[in-house]
């Protein structure tokens, strides 16, 4: 299989790096003669990336393993089957650190998506890479892109000098906010309680600590200086907000990493505040 890799970043160079060692054919910033297009650039770039290549797109299978919501706020699958009716579209993410994944550490990933996964699932996986299939495209997107956010709130408690009882508590119930928000679009209440979601917020990932940072008390904007990667957690944070109208719901979990990450509120008001939201 010849396989078109937008996006070379650290998950893009890792993924690339297993594909390979399955017999597959990679080529970089090119389309030409592949059968599949796999999408690793920052969310917010997706759909341009894919709109620059839409006279050369056909019948590739695109693959898409960009967390978080499409600039215009919408489910990347609302946005790409609008714009390529023809293709087939799926999703692979999971609790995947990209430098365990280059090396080879046992692994395991979601692709979710409808007819033809089963084929590619088996061109996927290989030694310590392993793949579960999933059809609730709207819930691994949903919990992709959330789990980045929640994952600053967890690492906001953590700088700010919480113990895990406290980490603990945001975790948890940012899944339930997650899994609310999900359900309201159409997802599968499940997905939430698995690997693409669940399971990729236990890592510590670069959105939780970017949240560590801003927790010890420095501000957003020295912290983003220092970070050479996209801020897929904050990107997330602003197209949920703006989808509160859309989704007619309580947002107020997601205001309060807005407002200590943002607006100077202290991480300390933020728990409490979220505590009394506790029925």
């Amino acid at each position: 299989m010849k396989i078109a890799i937008l996006g070379h970043g650290v998950f893009g160079s890792a993924i690339s790096s297993r594909l390979a060692l399955n017999g597959h054919t990679i080529i970089k910033n090119t389309i030409k003669d592949c059968d599949t297009i796999l999408v690793a650039v920052p969310s917010y770039a997706v759909s341009g990336v894919l709109m620059s290549y839409k006279n050369d797109i056909t019948d590739q299978k695109i693959i898409i393993c960009s967390k978080g919501f499409d600039k215009s706020g919408e489910l990347f699958s609302v946005v790409i089957e609008r714009e390529f009716p023809n293709n087939q579209i799926y999703f692979l993410y999971g609790p995947t650190l990209a430098e365990e994944l280059r090396n080879g550490v046992f692994s395991i990933m979601v692709l979710a998506g409808g007819e033809g996964k089963e084929l590619l699932k088996k061109q996927i996986e290989l030694d310590n890479l392993y793949i579960e299939l999933s059809d609730d495209i709207i819930g691994v997107q949903v919990g992709s892109a959330l789990k980045n956010t929640v994952g600053i709130f967890v690492g906001l408690v953590e700088g700010a000098g919480f113990g895990e009882n406290t980490q603990a508590f945001i975790y948890s119930k940012g899944l339930q906010e997650i899994q609310k928000i999900g359900v309201c679009l159409g997802a599968n209440p499940n997905t939430f309680l698995g690997f693409t979601c669940a399971g990729d917020l236990f890592l510590r990932s670069r959105s939780r600590i970017l949240g560590i940072e801003i927790g010890k008390g420095r501000a957003f904007e020295d912290v983003s200086k220092e970070m050479t990667y996209p801020k897929e957690g904050i990107s997330s944070l602003k197209n949920i907000l703006k989808m509160e109208g859309t989704l007619n719901m309580d947002l107020r979990f997601f205001k309060l990493i807005h407002r200590v990450v943002f607006e100077g509120m202290l991480v300390d008001e933020a728990v409490k505040k979220l505590a009394d939201m506790i029925e």
